[in-house]
């Protein structure tokens, strides 16, 4: 075996027993694509992860992941030449065996317990930008805006040639019409890759993305775990209104119904007691007469009290009044 073999073979070695620690040591591993992303971008986010102590990033060949997988499933043998090592880190874990149908591709591994959507901005925040390469399925729509170009007219026929509309405007060609260059999931052709080299125009950009995330034993997709955490609550309260409503109407007792079985069972019970003229301890209080005023207040209302009794004597008094032979006609008949 030569020095170059031994050492490839040592470097499996570590990435396996890397794995198998992560595996027992994080409940979560995030897979991330690794298509069109550089070593140094790599290094980048790998660095970040372990100054914010937020995880560990792992990346190797999918066949020596699986490896990994399928040992870290199995309990360790006395034969293994890494059994001290991996004797205590073992325990029973089958579910991480879906992990493997994920191993495709240009893909790493990041062992973390954080939130994802803390995770997010630190893995998917290191792009960079790409030109278009001929041949290449492009992964967006992109339409070149009407404006200078800052090429000279001589160059104005190849313009022609992709039917952009132009004019020559202060000594350069200027394009006047917006004019759509690539189009989702078509291939870039000659032309499309020359004039938006010539134009100096970078549509793509290239970083790590997060495919799928495994959390206990679940794999979860972008629609899940992309949720914003606001959102995420905000559907968790609806479906338990939801489900306390359904409750209720069905007469089914649960942790979200029975508060509200209770409170309106009182209610009847309540409204029986009343109606019935059943005293109960918790209606004690409601038929029983306000206090009486004191001080400032009970003057306030006597005050009040002997207005209308005064009004009243003045209108008797009035009544009473003798209006005299006003026409003269006293005379009893």
């Amino acid at each position: 075996m030569t020095s170059m073999e031994s050492s490839k073979r040592a470097k499996k070695r570590r990435i396996v027993n890397r794995l198998y620690e992560n595996f027992t040591k994080y409940n979560q591993c995030l897979i991330v694509k690794l298509e069109n992303v550089t070593s140094n971008q790599v290094q980048q986010v790998r660095l970040a992860l372990r100054q914010k102590k937020l995880g560990d990033m792992v990346c190797g060949k999918n066949t020596v992941v699986k490896k990994a997988i399928a040992i870290r499933t199995q309990p360790p043998t006395e034969d293994d030449p890494d059994y001290e090592f991996r004797k205590p880190l073992y325990t029973k874990n089958p579910n991480i065996e879906k992990i493997l149908s994920y191993c495709k591709g240009k893909v790493g591994f990041i062992f973390s317990d954080a939130p994802v959507f803390d995770l997010k901005p630190v893995i998917e925040s290191n792009r960079i930008p790409a030109p278009a390469k001929v041949g290449a399925v492009s992964t967006m729509e992109y339409v070149i805006p009407p404006g200078p170009t800052g090429m000279d007219p001589s160059q104005i026929s190849f313009f022609h040639t992709l039917n952009i509309s132009t004019k020559i405007q202060k000594g350069q060609i200027e394009i006047t019409k917006e004019f759509r260059v690539l189009e989702k999931g078509r291939r870039i052709g000659n032309s499309e890759a020359a004039i938006l080299g010539k134009l100096n125009i970078k549509p793509f950009s290239f970083g790590m993305e997060i495919m799928y995330v495994y959390d206990n034993g679940a794999i979860l997709t972008p629609e899940v775990f992309n949720l914003d955490p606001e959102a995420l609550v905000g559907k968790i309260r609806n479906a338990a209104n939801q489900l306390a409503a359904i409750s209720l109407a069905c007469g089914l007792p649960n942790s979200l119904s029975i508060g509200h079985m209770m409170k309106n069972g009182f209610k009847n019970i309540a409204a029986i007691a009343l109606e019935s003229d059943i005293k109960i301890k918790q209606l004690a209080n409601m038929g029983s007469a306000p206090a009486a005023p004191t001080g400032g207040a009970a003057k306030t209302e006597a005050k009040t009290e002997s207005k209308p009794a005064a009004a009243a004597v003045v209108e008797e008094k009035e009544e009473e009044v003798d209006m005299g032979n006003m026409f003269g006609d006293d005379e009893e008949y």
